[in-house]
C-alpha cells in the first residue's frame, strides 16, 4: 500500500459501495477540475465490464486501454494515455474493446498495479467498479487515500459501509497473509452470517490477540493507517448529510476506521444533461453550484500537501462532516432553494442501521 501522504504523485481511487451512486461521474469532473488547475492528471477506468469513461468524455470507443493490458496484448499502461481536449488533462481507456474480462488474477492485478505506479502524473484517478469484489478492494487498497462516492439513500449507504467493512477485512487479511492463523481467522469472520455479524472490528482483534497475542498492536496500528474519505452525492438539503454521519459513525464504533467527508454535490438536472451530452458539467458550466462543489472538494486535496490527512481549522467546526454541512447551507441559501422537510429522508440513528446492516446480511445468505 502506498502512504499517499509521503508521495507527490497522488493515486486516488474512487469506488462505490453499488453502481448508480454517480462515481463515474464524480471521477471525470473531480480529475477534469486537478487539470483546470494546472495539474497533469491521468483518469484510469478500471471499471472493468462497464467501461464508460470515454464515453462520458464524449470520446470514441477505438483505443486500446485497460482490457489489452490485462490480455497481454500491451504491456504498459502510460503508454495508452490518450490526450483530450483539455490541457493537463490524459485518460487510459478501460475493456471495452477486449471482453469477458472478471475476476482477475493476483498476477495479473499486481501487473496492473506495478503499471500504474509507473504513470507520471500529479494525479492518477482511478474509477473503479461498483461493489467490493476482491478486484475493486485490491485496486482501492493501492494506496490509503481511497474516495467511497455514495447517495443519502439508506441503501446506497448501507453498501458503502459494507464495502467499507469488506475493504478493512481484506487489508487485514493481506496485511497477516503469511499468518494462516490470523488469516484463517478473518477470513472466517468475513463470512460470518447470523449470531456473530454484530461483532466490532475491536472485538475480532480482541479474538485474534486471545490466539496470537503479538497481533494486537500490530493490526491496530494498520487500521490506523487507512484514510478513506466520503463524498456525498445528489445531495437535496444539509439534513442528507446526517446520514452520512451515521455511516461515520458506523465505520468508527464497529470497524475502527476515522472515515472523513470531503464534501456533498448536489442532485441537479446539469449532471444529466452533461452526461447525456457527454460533456462534463465542471468545464462546460463552471460557475453553476454542482461545479463550485466539485471544484471545491478538488481544491481541498490540492491544498492538502500531505493527502490524505486534511487541514481542518477547528476553531470554527469539530470535524469533516460539520464543514460540509456549513458549506451545504451555504451552498443551499445561495441557489435559495430550501427544500421541505418531507423532501429529505430522515437520518437514521447508529442501531437502526446495525440492525438493517444484520437483517440484509441474513438475507442475503439464505
Amino acid at each position: 500500500m502506498i502512504l499517499s501522504e509521503n508521495v507527490d504523485r497522488k493515486i486516488i481511487p474512487i469506488a462505490g459501495g453499488k453502481g448508480g451512486v454517480g462515481k463515474s461521474v464524480i471521477a471525470v469532473n473531480l480529475a477534469l477540475s486537478f487539470a483546470m488547475h494546472g495539474k497533469k492528471t491521468v483518469l484510469v477506468d478500471l471499471d472493468l465490464g462497464g467501461s464508460n469513461i470515454h464515453t462520458l468524455l464524449g470520446e470514441k470507443n477505438i483505443r486500446p486501454g485497460v482490457g489489452n493490458v490485462i490480455s497481454g496484448l500491451k504491456s504498459s499502461l502510460s503508454a495508452l494515455a490518450c490526450s483530450t481536449r483539455w490541457d493537463n488533462f490524459y485518460y487510459i481507456p478501460g475493456d471495452v474493446l477486449v471482453c469477458g474480462i472478471g475476476e482477475l488474477t493476483l498476477q495479473v492485478k499486481n501487473r496492473i498495479i506495478e503499471s500504474l505506479i509507473e504513470i507520471e502524473a500529479d494525479y492518477i484517478i482511478l474509477d473503479l467498479g461498483g461493489g467490493s469484489n476482491y478486484t475493486i478492494l485490491d485496486f482501492f487498497l493501492i494506496c490509503n487515500s481511497g474516495i467511497i462516492v455514495t447517495t443519502p439513500q439508506t441503501i446506497s449507504v448501507l453498501n458503502a459501509y459494507l464495502f467499507l467493512r469488506n475493504y478493512s477485512f481484506r487489508f487485514l487479511q493481506r496485511a497477516f497473509v503469511n499468518n494462516k492463523q490470523v488469516s484463517g481467522l478473518l477470513r472466517r469472520r468475513m463470512k460470518e452470517r447470523y449470531q456473530d455479524d454484530r461483532m466490532t472490528m475491536e472485538e475480532i482483534i480482541r479474538e485474534i490477540s486471545s490466539k496470537v497475542p503479538s497481533v494486537s498492536k500490530k493490526a491496530e496500528a494498520f487500521l490506523g493507517v487507512l484514510q478513506p474519505k466520503l463524498i456525498l452525492n445528489k445531495v437535496r438539503s444539509t439534513e442528507d448529510i446526517g446520514i452520512g454521519e451515521t455511516l461515520r459513525d458506523l465505520c468508527k464504533n464497529t470497524l475502527s476506521i476515522n472515515l472523513e467527508c470531503l464534501g456533498t454535490v448536489f442532485e441537479s438536472d446539469i449532471v444529466n444533461k452533461s452526461v447525456d451530452t457527454f460533456k462534463p458539467f465542471v468545464a462546460e458550466l463552471p460557475q453553476d453550484i454542482v461545479s463550485k462543489t466539485v471544484q471545491r472538494i478538488a481544491l481541498k486535496i490540492m491544498q492538502s500537501s500531505n493527502f490524505p490527512k486534511m487541514p481542518l481549522d477547528y476553531d470554527y467546526y469539530s470535524d469533516s462532516f460539520e464543514l460540509a454541512q456549513i458549506e451545504t447551507e451555504n451552498d443551499i441559501a445561495f441557489m435559495q432553494e430550501i427544500q421541505e422537510p418531507n423532501q429529505s429522508q430522515k437520518p437514521m440513528d447508529l442501531n437502526q442501521m446495525l440492525e438493517l446492516i444484520r437483517t440484509r446480511q441474513s438475507s442475503m445468505y439464505r
